[in-house]
């Protein structure tokens, strides 16, 4: 039997780096996602880049080194382009040398250059096919089709606390002269944890009775804002019951989140100004509208008073004139009255002389003048039909009372 041949580690190690020298005797390009991305004390950097789409639990990776004295070079690359700074969970094509570690028995990548465009190119597919997920689901004007309250005064506020993206909004906000109210709940806006903070801050103030949501951060790279990009992210803020207004701080492509939001927003300031902006045109409307209220009511007012100063005229015109007929009834009743009761009292004065001329005339001193006499009998009553004899009569003439006594009494036939 043939004694196989045993390598020591030196060789073995010795002959894996010839093979690799052998194989990729220049520097390659590899693409893949950034994971684990860690800056040492030292300056150098190291990360593993991972196939995205490593399907089951395999993860294929390959370990990444840039050296310090070449860092800087690449990051001039990656901010001349604005694409950002390396970060976890981006996805890059990176150039440089394939090499064995022998300390550590490890296979690694020195890097030696980044294409920003192929990230910034990835950056924008995934974009395209969030947006087209979205909207395949209905959920691009969802949050657009919710209606801001017309007086916004308590806003629910995602972002870094403290961050320049908060002082610029809160800034805004106190600077008005109307009382608004803010709820902040805190989330990172960039980095790993920042997809659940924004979620779970988003969902957290859909339970609070707030007017709007404002998610608000400051400018940066296209990388930075990877979060706002996530369809987790764009679905959480398309599905909220509150309406959800962006001010994210980048000036050349809006975000996924800018596209589903009810409105979205250059900066935080212009956001929070547009805020204050709703509030200041209701309250100039109002104003505008007490003013009418106040100029109807002085020209009605006015009108009214025209109207029963008219009718106070008119009233006193007829009355003077009803008043004057009146008068002028009442003088000639008045006068026909009295010729009336002259007249009456005329004609009753003759009527009263006729009878008084008659009663003279039938007075019994005419009548006894004229020589007859009155008899009477002890009783004063006047003798008409018979007297009983030896009765006692007085008999009554002109200028005489003659006292008799009846012997004899006959009846005229």
């Amino acid at each position: 039997m043939t004694e196989r041949h045993t390598w020591s580690v030196g060789d073995l190690c010795e002959a894996i780096r010839d093979t690799f020298s052998a194989v990729f005797p220049e520097e390659i390009w590899l693409e893949g996602e950034i994971v684990g991305l860690n800056v040492a004390s030292s300056g150098h950097v190291y990360f593993d880049l991972i196939e995205p789409e490593s399907e089951g639990s395999r993860v294929d990776k390959m370990a990444v080194a840039l050296w310090k004295g070449r860092r800087q070079g690449v990051e001039s690359v990656l901010a001349r382009a604005e694409a950002g700074p390396l970060i976890d969970g981006i996805r890059v094509r990176i150039r440089g040398e394939l090499s064995f570690y022998a300390p550590q028995g490890r296979v690694q990548l020195l890097m030696t250059a980044i294409d920003p465009n192929h990230t910034l190119g990835q950056l924008a597919v995934d974009r395209e096919r969030v947006l087209k997920s979205l909207s395949m689901a209905g959920l691009l004007d969802a949050n657009r089709a919710l209606k801001v309250p017309l007086v916004p005064l308590h806003i629910g506020l995602i972002t870094s606390d403290g961050s320049a993206a908060y002082n610029d909004f809160v800034n805004e906000i106190s600077s008005s002269p109307y009382p608004f109210r803010i709820s902040l709940v805190h989330s990172a806006v960039q980095g790993a944890e920042a997809e659940s903070g924004l979620i779970t801050a988003i969902e957290t103030l859909g339970d609070v009775d707030v007017d709007v949501i404002a998610v608000v951060r400051g400018g940066g790279a296209r990388t930075d804002l990877m979060a706002f990009d996530l369809e987790s992210v764009a679905t959480a803020v398309a599905k909220s019951q509150r309406p959800i207004v962006s001010g994210i701080g980048h000036e050349i492509d809006r975000s996924v989140v800018d596209e589903v939001a009810h409105t979205a927003f250059k900066t935080p300031t212009a956001c929070a100004a547009a805020l204050v902006q709703t509030v200041a045109a209701f309250d100039q409307n109002l104003d505008l509208s007490a003013r009418r209220i106040v100029n109807l009511a002085v020209t009605s007012h006015d009108r009214a008073t025209e109207a029963i100063s008219y009718s106070v005229r008119a009233i006193g015109d007829r009355t003077r004139r009803t008043l004057d007929i009146r008068e002028e009834r009442l003088a000639a009743a008045t006068g026909r009255l009295s010729d009336l009761g002259l007249m009456t009292i005329r004609r009753n004065s003759q009527r009263l002389d006729r009878i008084s001329d008659l009663l003279r005339a039938l007075h019994p001193d005419r009548i006894l003048a004229r020589g007859f006499s009155i008899t009477r009998d002890h009783d004063g009553e006047i003798v008409r039909d018979s007297v009983s004899l030896g009765s006692t009569l007085f008999s009554e003439t002109a200028d005489l009372l003659i006292t008799s006594t009846v012997s004899e009494s006959n009846t005229r036939k």
